[in-house]
């Protein structure tokens, strides 16, 4: 029962605030939170805190987590498609939606084809996701 242990109620508010925030700052449906939560807890877990010396995933793996794969959940991003035709579009306009378990890459929604997929072929529009991020804000 969280109500009864602090430390929890303040970790599933704290989850509960960034799903939140991540959600809010994208045009995906709510029905994307699962996700936006996944990439949330893969954020927490991978924190320093003050609390404990190291972060959870150190604990866990014995090694530090490597930050460099860490991607703007929601963030535009052109990936390869791997079939078509000559003529076809070589890749399309997804959105990220976090970070797969099983395998290297990240998840992808593709809002024309309603599909969510992994890859690891693709682009990420860093600065139209935040021009788009400024003009929200205004």
């Amino acid at each position: 029962m969280p109500q009864l242990n602090r430390v929890a109620e303040r970790r599933n508010r704290t989850l509960l605030d960034m799903v939140w925030s991540m959600m809010s700052f994208t045009e995906l449906p709510p029905s994307f939170w699962g996700h936006a939560l996944e990439t949330a807890v893969k954020l927490l877990n991978i924190s320093p805190s003050k609390s404990i010396p190291q972060t959870p995933y150190e604990i866990w793996h014995g090694k530090p987590a490597s930050y460099k794969y860490l991607r703007m959940w929601g963030s535009p991003a052109y990936v390869k498609r791997l079939v078509g035709d000559k003529l076809d579009f070589r890749s399309s306009l997804c959105r990220f939606i976090g970070y797969p378990k099983e395998t290297a890459g990240y998840y992808f929604y593709d809002p024309a084809e309603q599909k969510v997929f992994v890859s690891r072929n693709t682009v990420f529009l860093k600065r139209i996701f935040h021009r788009i991020t400024k003009v929200m804000r205004s």
